[in-house]
């Protein structure tokens, strides 16, 4: 037994590494605290299966890969970099395809008549729309800040938007349009405050673990 929590401790440590990610970043996801991640790569402990599974889904790996003695350490460093590089492909191409979609709408759009609107400010409305995939995928694999940051910029790009889309449509310069921008700080400070709810309340649990 005590040669299993030191084949599960050593495992832990090397995965944990490989996502470049720190024991306090563990916890979170988790919703334990760093002692325990500490305690549990120390090999003083073991998390039970549940647990296992958590880490082993962030981490793109098997229950069994803790479980075992890896004679090639270069082997696991790989999986661990193999992960991280199909995680940023995935968003890569999304964001591409994005962009490729609001191309695809300007073509069109110049070969049938050029004055149209939806020509013109096809890679405009593009912007927020990347910035929902990039939403969407901080949400899946990212760390609270990441999120944090994808939303923000979600903000922010969908007051540029509406300011130079509006702008154009109507055919003059709004001379309030700074009004937009300060919709958009109100709803940054409501996704600043959020995620620092959401990061006390992960604390707290933690903390009651």
């Amino acid at each position: 037994m005590e040669e299993l929590k030191d084949v599960i401790a050593r495992n832990l440590v090397v995965y944990r590494k490989n996502a470049g990610l720190t024991q306090q970043e563990i916890a979170d996801k988790i919703n334990y605290s760093d002692k325990a991640v500490s305690k549990w790569e120390r090999g003083d402990g073991t998390p039970d299966v549940t647990v296992l599974k958590q880490i082993a889904d962030i981490y793109g790996v098997t229950v069994n890969d803790f479980l075992i003695v890896h004679s090639d350490k270069s082997a696991v460093k790989t999986r661990g970099k193999t992960r991280i590089a199909k995680h940023w492909l995935v968003g890569l191409l999304s964001f591409g395809l994005v962009w490729f979609v609001a191309t695809i709408v300007m073509v069109i759009g110049l070969l049938i008549r050029p004055d149209l609107p939806i020509a013109e400010y096809a890679y405009i409305v593009a912007l927020p729309a990347s910035m929902i995939v990039a939403v969407v995928f901080c949400c899946i694999w990212g760390r609270l800040w990441m999120r944090a940051l994808s939303v923000s910029a979600l903000v922010w790009s969908l007051c540029v938007m509406i300011d130079v889309v509006f702008s154009g449509l109507s055919g003059i310069t709004l001379a309030n349009s700074w009004l937009i921008y300060v919709m958009g700080a109100a709803l940054q400070l409501l996704v600043i405050l959020w995620y620092l709810l959401r990061f006390f309340i992960k604390r707290g649990r933690a903390n009651k673990r």
